[in-house]
């Protein structure tokens, strides 16, 4: 009598490894804000180079970071894109190093944020600067809705230009400018760093500070005893 044998197949490790990522795929959130430099304090320093190292501390001790930063003089849009507690441990470092009395920002506006991201737009964090000078700020006279609409535009433009920059091979990366596809303009700066956008200070308010909570009763003097500590009392008086 013939038995028929059935031979599954044997997975390997990075098979295994791989299923078990899937199954756990992790939401990306992503950030977009426009910085705007102290003039006095670049001169002073290595922007790129203090924000790499900044980058890579994070990436190699909490998890990946990736996105694009693009430095235009004293101008600067950053795209992050990493697992939400990440992000809040960034953005956390981002506001403290604001805060300092001798720091390299004078301006840090939140553009848009983007949670629940299925996959990231970039392979990892590129940093270009464009070693120009300025730009000095004007009035922008967009409206709410034209803002609107052109955040949108430059938030794909970022994103599309890094998935055409992650899919290149390492050659013509180091031919090509993530810049080229990422066209900013005077009006674009001067709109991202316009007031009508979130700052860092009300970001951090709203999201990263503690929160605390006071209750109705806490306002009214005798305080009422909470009902835990009422019932201790009542047993002592028994």
């Amino acid at each position: 009598m013939n038995q028929e044998i059935q031979v599954e197949q044997r997975l390997s490790l990075y098979d295994i490894v791989k299923e078990k990522r899937e199954e756990k795929q992790v939401p990306i959130s992503r950030m977009v804000y426009a910085t705007y430099f102290s003039e006095s304090a670049i001169q002073k320093i290595d922007v790129e180079q203090v924000l790499t190292k900044q980058i890579k501390e994070l990436s190699d001790t909490q998890g990946q970071i990736s996105g694009f930063l693009l430095i235009r003089g004293l101008f600067s849009l950053h795209l992050v894109e990493t697992q939400s507690h990440v992000m809040n441990l960034w953005m956390r470092n981002l506001y403290a190093e604001y805060r300092k009395e001798k720091n390299i920002y004078s301006m840090i506006n939140i553009v848009t944020v983007n949670e629940d991201n299925p996959t990231r737009c970039f392979d990892r964090w590129y940093c270009e600067n464009l070693f120009q000078t300025g730009p000095q700020l004007s009035d922008m006279d967009k409206t709410e809705a034209q803002c609107q609409e052109r955040v949108w535009e430059l938030y794909q433009q970022v994103c599309n230009a890094g998935i055409k920059h992650s899919a290149r091979t390492q050659k013509d990366k180091q031919q090509n400018k993530i810049a080229n596809d990422v066209p900013i303009t005077l009006d674009d700066i001067n709109m991202l760093l316009h007031k009508r956008f979130m700052s860092i200070e009300e970001y951090n308010e709203l999201y990263l500070g503690d929160i605390k909570i006071e209750l109705e009763q806490e306002k009214v003097y005798p305080q009422t005893l909470p009902l835990t500590r009422a019932l201790e009392y009542k047993d002592l008086g028994e």
